[in-house]
């Protein structure tokens, strides 16, 4: 995968076509948390991504980003994490408090955006159990805010969930790119709506963890073969 590829799939970048939010469809056990860490420690190395906060947040409470990433259940000390930690990960207190965490996150990374020079991503994992994120669903003030104004403010959203069709409406045209692990032929119709790109000819070809880039700006696919799980 080139470096381009991966600036497009999760730089943030205030002036950039690419620069809106990111999908990742993925099921549970088709490899997102192993592809995941990969792709942020691919940016990490990446010199475009040298002053980047990532902030990944799991309603599971699971990550595999290594034991130095500190680990959080507050914004405080998120907050105070990011100020010298390049990954830091969220774990809510209580998941039946999940949205709330999420939208107090979100609001935040707003109030520091301008003093972050290299952008912020935020990953914000199991996003299909939030309040919206269905076909008809309307997300919170928040999420949309995100989702509308994160690129210029230099925070690029990445919602990752169990199935294309777990997005809302909203995503038409505020999405740049997706990542998938995997498709349910039940969602080809809805897909082709709010992205405009067939992804029939996709479907067979994501099997043994393979995956996919789908650039919603230049209307193309990448493929690619599986990641090699990280070493403990």
């Amino acid at each position: 995968m080139s470096d381009t590829i991966l600036r497009k799939m999760l730089l943030p970048n205030r002036n950039g076509s690419h620069s809106l939010s990111t999908a990742f469809s993925a099921r549970s056990g088709s490899g997102k948390t192993t592809l995941l860490t990969h792709l942020v420690s691919e940016a990490r190395r990446d010199e475009a991504f040298k002053e980047t906060r990532f902030v990944y947040v799991s309603i599971k409470q699971e990550h595999l980003f290594g034991e130095n990433v500190p680990v959080v259940s507050s914004v405080d000390d998120l907050l105070k994490q990011m100020q010298k930690q390049p990954i830091v990960t969220y774990y809510p207190r209580d998941a039946g408090y999940y949205e709330e965490d999420i939208d107090e996150i979100i609001e935040a990374m707003f109030s520091i955006a301008d003093d972050v020079k290299g952008g912020i991503v935020l990953m914000i994992d199991d996003a299909n159990v939030l309040k919206g994120f269905d076909s008809r669903g309307q997300p919170s003030a928040s999420v949309k805010k995100l989702t509308i104004a994160g690129r210029s403010k230099g925070i690029r959203g990445v919602y990752i969930l169990h199935r294309i069709s777990n997005l809302p409406r909203l995503m038409n045209g505020n999405l740049s790119g997706m990542v998938l692990l995997s498709i349910s032929s039940m969602d080809l119709p809805y897909s082709k709506k709010i992205t405009g790109i067939e992804l029939d000819g996709l479907l067979p070809e994501l099997v043994d963890y393979k995956w996919a880039y789908v650039d919603l700006i230049n209307e193309n696919i990448h493929r690619f073969n599986p990641v090699e799980p990280k070493k403990p």
